[in-house]
C-alpha cells in the first residue's frame, strides 16, 4: 500500500526540482556566494541528478557549513535523504528549509512524500496541500493527495 501512494515520477521530479533550484540562485546570490559554497551546491545537484545520493549528502553538508541560511540546500539534501530512504533526517531537513523560507513547495513535496512513507497521511495531505498553495502547478502533490485521500477511503470502508 506504502508504494502506491507515491507517484512512480521521482526522476522527473528530480530533474525538474534540479533545474528550478538552480534558477532560485539568482545571479545576485551568486556574485554574493563563496566561490566554494557555490561549487559544492553545482556538485550536489550534479549528485542528486546522477543518483548518488551520499555525494549528494556530503556536497550538501559542505555547502550548509558555508552557507547555513540557504533554504535550497536543505531542500537538496532532503531529497537525497529521501531518495535513501532516511525520511526521518528529510523531515528534519524539510522543517529547516521551510524555517527559512516559508514559501519553498519543493521542501512541502518533500516532506509530504516522506510522511507518506511512514504512513502518517494526514501530514502528508497537509504538506502537499500546502505546496499547491505556493504553485499550483506541482501535479506530483495533486495526484498524492488523490491517492493518499482514495487509500484512505478504503480502509475507512474495511473498518
Amino acid at each position: 500500500m506504502r508504494n502506491q501512494i507515491l507517484c512512480r515520477k521521482a526522476f522527473v521530479f528530480t530533474a525538474l526540482f534540479c533545474f528550478f533550484a538552480s534558477i532560485q540562485v539568482n545571479a545576485q546570490q551568486i556574485q554574493n556566494y563563496n566561490p566554494h559554497a557555490l561549487e559544492y551546491f553545482k556538485k550536489s545537484l550534479e549528485y542528486l541528478v546522477q543518483g548518488d545520493y551520499q555525494n549528494t549528502i556530503i556536497n550538501c553538508n559542505n555547502v550548509i557549513r558555508l552557507d547555513p541560511n540557504s533554504a535550497i540546500n536543505y531542500v537538496i539534501r532532503s531529497r537525497a535523504y529521501y531518495e535513501i530512504s532516511d525520511y526521518d533526517k528529510a523531515i528534519a531537513d524539510c522543517n529547516q528549509a521551510i524555517r527559512l523560507d516559508r514559501n519553498n513547495a519543493a521542501a512541502y513535496v518533500i516532506r509530504g512524500n516522506a510522511y507518506a512513507k511512514k504512513e502518517e497521511l494526514n501530514r502528508a495531505i497537509s504538506d502537499w496541500e500546502a505546496a499547491l498553495r505556493i504553485n499550483p502547478n506541482i501535479p506530483e502533490a495533486a495526484q498524492n493527495i488523490e491517492l493518499a485521500r482514495s487509500n484512505q477511503l478504503r480502509v475507512l470502508k474495511k473498518t
